[in-house]
């Protein structure tokens, strides 16, 4: 099932590619009845091309821009050891800049992919948790179910 926002953008993406395509097939036609046909020959092309590869090139630069800004926002926390506990009402982080401590309440939803836990927050930010240990996943696991915390498995989701 879809979410709200990935209709949204694939919707963009569907009439950004029909746009640029339009408007290539317009100005080929244009060459065209203008008696230039070795460009409206290259604009159609192009055209038909644009139609067959844009959504791999739109997936390309859209992972690559959000990839770049990833590592720019986080640049010196990616690899860092950071510590997370769940009492009755908190979850607390621990890392070298310091304490934090969220409600239970703010969370939102817990997703479990492959490879980590994704614990979503109200306020749209995420805690990634790592199951790189066994022993986690089944500690973190019997730590949400006891809080009455529903986790999504996702396990065979993949970045596309």
């Amino acid at each position: 099932m879809k979410t709200k926002n990935q209709k949204k953008s694939k919707k963009i993406k569907n009439v950004v590619k029909l746009v640029i395509t339009g408007i290539l097939a317009y100005l080929g036609i244009n060459m065209y009845t203008s008696n230039n046909l070795i460009f409206a020959i290259i604009l159609g092309m192009l055209a038909i091309l644009v139609f067959l590869f844009f959504d791999r090139l739109y997936r390309s630069k859209l992972k690559k821009h959000f990839s770049k800004i990833v590592r720019q926002s986080y640049n010196g926390r990616i690899g860092e050891k950071e510590t997370i506990e769940f009492t009755s009402e908190y979850v607390i982080t621990q890392d070298k800049t310091g304490e934090g401590k969220t409600k239970l309440s703010e969370i939102d939803k817990v997703n479990e992919t492959k490879n980590n836990f994704f614990i979503k927050l109200t306020n749209g930010t995420s805690f990634i948790v790592p199951k790189n240990e066994p022993e986690n996943i089944n500690l973190i696991k019997d730590k949400l179910n006891e809080l009455n915390i529903s986790i999504n498995e996702n396990l065979d989701w993949e970045w596309k």
